[in-house]
């Protein structure tokens, strides 16, 4: 049955199957919450739906499209992926294998779907170059977005889709992503201390073509900041890296401290403005080695 988890919640499953049965499922979709394996699991669950022949009962799991589908390898399902070595999409990765594809009719089924993984990556200029795709899409087309949350969506995209979701992002996936944010936060904060330029710059390898990683490391590299300065002060910590912020508060007056916040409020501003990875690591490595 479709979108049978038990982690999902009820009203999300009533709507969806609800939907589906009456064949009035939304044609743009986003799926938020849960774990990325839920939500791939969940897209499936839509597209066998969306594509499936059976008159009633659908996804009915046995048509030769809902085994297609389920198998990952129906020709009217298209996962939209960075080509080539690229972490994220680029606008000619969507003109090429959307707006271009968008109007052609499907190979076997009677619909077809645009999957986005990871969709919460996709820049400001990808969800600009696919408004108008989304706006008015042929009658044969859905698109089904997946993220772990819908506040990285510009709202003029979440306007124009139907989110459903599937319960709290993973809490295993984000701490994860929290632990490796504050180990690299804490060897550059480590490097910045000798005062190494060299130092600097190999403390920020493993950021490298890692857009979402490079804005953690600012960001807790600013909550640790504000606690050195709290440790100046005499007033309560905020971060989770007090001997972080105790190295800061040894090496660097509150002027310098005000200056390392400054350079990191500005690469998480070049981040949110689509900055090219490899200019964010130099521009990252250029402010600190400035202090």
């Amino acid at each position: 049955m479709i979108f049978s988890d038990k982690d999902i919640p009820a009203a999300t499953r009533d709507a969806v199957r609800t939907l589906a049965e009456r064949r009035r499922l939304p044609q743009s979709v986003m799926l938020t919450g849960g774990s990325e394996t839920l939500r791939e699991k969940c897209a499936k669950e839509l597209t066998e739906a969306v594509l499936c022949t059976a008159p009633k009962g659908v996804p009915c799991g046995r048509c030769a499209d809902c085994l297609k589908a389920k198998a990952g390898v129906h020709p009217d399902v298209i996962r939209v992926v960075p080509d080539g070595s690229r972490k994220t999409l680029s606008v000619d990765n969507v003109r090429g294998n959307v707006r271009d594809t968008l109007w052609i009719a499907p190979n076997e089924a009677e619909n077809k779907v645009y999957i986005f993984p990871n969709a919460d990556e996709l820049s400001p200029q990808v969800q600009n170059a696919l408004l108008k795709s989304i706006e008015e899409p042929p009658d044969f087309v859905m698109f089904v977005f997946l993220a772990a949350r819908r506040e990285s969506f510009l709202t003029t995209v979440i306007s124009r889709t139907t989110e459903f979701v599937l319960g709290d992002v993973s809490v295993s996936s984000s701490k994860k992503a929290d632990e490796a944010a504050c180990s690299v936060a804490s060897a550059v904060i480590a490097a910045l201390c000798t005062g190494n330029e060299y130092d600097i710059m190999i403390s920020t390898a493993a950021m490298h073509k890692n857009r979402k990683l490079i804005k953690r490391v600012a960001a807790k590299t600013v909550e640790t900041v504000r606690d050195a300065m709290a440790e100046r002060s005499g007033t309560e910590h905020i971060s989770d890296s007090p001997a972080d912020a105790l190295r800061l508060a040894s090496a660097f007056n509150e002027a310098r401290l005000l200056k390392i916040k400054a350079a990191m409020d500005k690469i998480m501003s070049y981040s949110d403005m689509n900055a090219n990875e490899n200019l964010l690591i130099s521009e990252f490595s250029a402010l600190l080695g400035d202090i």
